[in-house]
């Protein structure tokens, strides 16, 4: 084969651009940290890093979702807390509204006060998060969820939808207590009541002496109507020479007593105390009345308004003063289950995260073992290439001086 001066001279020149190509492959692979700069380099590894960096995308978002789920988990859980301890307020001044000594003037001032917690509840159970969305108001966050209507009466106006939050690959959290606002604050159960009927042939009146043996009767022997038949919630104090006999709606005596010949007594029976004027063969009828919901901004605006109109120490009073206790009470214990589900979910979000973080390592190191460069053998690589470009440098000059025209100088 006849080698020419241009076939000298071009392999020369090829000979020191694949060397510096070669030198700047090494460079990038130092600088850029892995060897594989372009699919062809490891079609079956380049197919590994692009899974593994979908993989790793999607863990930095359940890392986003888990500090935007603690946020809101943690306003929640602060504006609870802080409803709670307005309530308590509220419970201290109810009871010492209670207090006989107490007269009309201070039971007002004790009004003014419960105004000023119901406002500060309000504005609790109004709560935001820092972009401004409402708490408590389900699926509705750009609506406050309690207002006051037309009425002067507080209603929810969110809903009982929860959000979900992904923040695993098989797990949605919810960011609330389940059915959200309405479930803490507005299914409160009120105090249960009785109305005596017109049916009544001897007169009657009740007072509620123990609250949570009553709401035990009630919860016992309440049905709805329909579709239980009308009557089923119906009870008689039946009177009889020298005693009385407590009978349901069939007839059922369930309960009897001594009665006084004079024809007034008290009949007590499950927290109930009934005042009774009647002669043998009357009796007094009483209804059970639906359960009740109450949320505690009407519990105090209601009770408000009751210690602002009322000027003496009555029954009446008393009783109101009772029944706003219990559904503060009722309230208290709803509020504490809504803080133990977010602290429930608190503590899932925690352990999720450690997971998360485990599993974020582990990707990392496979991702690495796949492409990131040996940054020893990546440097010899850089001084192997660079030593072979300065060899095809220095020889150069002198191959291509190889012609007959030198030997003829």
């Amino acid at each position: 084969m006849r080698v020419t001066t241009n076939m000298i001279y071009q392999n020369s020149i090829n000979g020191i651009l694949e060397n510096q190509k070669q030198l700047l492959r090494s460079q990038d692979v130092i600088i850029e940290g892995t060897h594989i700069l372009k699919p062809s380099d490891d079609p079956t590894g380049a197919t590994k890093v692009v899974r593994y960096e979908e993989d790793l995308a999607r863990y930095e978002q359940y890392e986003k979702n888990i500090v935007l789920l603690n946020n809101t988990l943690q306003d929640k859980e602060s504006a609870l807390k802080n409803s709670n301890d307005a309530l308590l307020k509220a419970r201290t001044l109810m009871m010492q509204a209670g207090d006989g000594a107490y007269d009309f003037s201070d039971r007002k001032s004790i009004a003014a006060e419960l105004s000023l917690i119901r406002d500060e509840l309000q504005d609790l159970m109004n709560s935001t998060d820092a972009s401004g969305d409402y708490l408590f108001a389900g699926s509705k966050t750009n609506t406050p969820p309690f207002q006051r209507d037309s009425n002067g009466v507080y209603q929810y106006e969110g809903d009982q939808m929860v959000n979900q939050i992904q923040i695993s690959d098989t797990l949605k959290l919810e960011t609330d207590a389940p059915g959200s606002g309405f479930a803490i604050f507005e299914n409160i159960d009120g105090p249960s009541t009785l109305t005596i009927n017109g049916t009544s042939t001897a007169t009657g009146s009740y007072r509620v002496i123990e609250q949570d043996a009553f709401e035990d009767f009630h919860d016992q022997n309440y049905v709805a109507i329909p579709p239980s038949p009308a009557g089923s919630n119906d009870f008689s104090i039946v009177l009889a020479a020298g005693s009385y006999q407590l009978q349901d709606n069939l007839g059922n005596v369930i309960d009897s007593g001594s009665f006084d010949a004079s024809g007034t007594d008290i009949v007590r029976y499950k927290g109930l105390e009934f005042d009774v004027t009647g002669t043998p063969g009357q009796q007094v009828d009483f209804t059970l009345d639906p359960p009740v919901k109450k949320n505690p901004l009407n519990v105090l605006d209601e009770l408000v308004q009751t210690l602002n109109t009322t000027e003496t120490f009555t029954e009446g009073l008393q009783q109101k003063l009772q029944g706003s206790i219990y559904s503060l009470d009722k309230a208290q214990v709803s509020i504490g289950n809504g803080r133990s589900e977010i602290g429930g979910r608190q503590n899932i979000v925690k352990s999720v995260e450690l997971s998360n973080v485990d599993q974020t390592i582990n990707l990392k190191e496979a991702k690495a073992k796949v492409s990131e460069t040996d940054l020893a053998e990546a440097i010899s690589n850089l001084q192997q290439h660079e030593t072979a470009l300065q060899a095809a440098q220095q020889i150069y000059p002198k191959v291509t001086g190889l012609s007959l025209l030198s030997f003829i100088r």
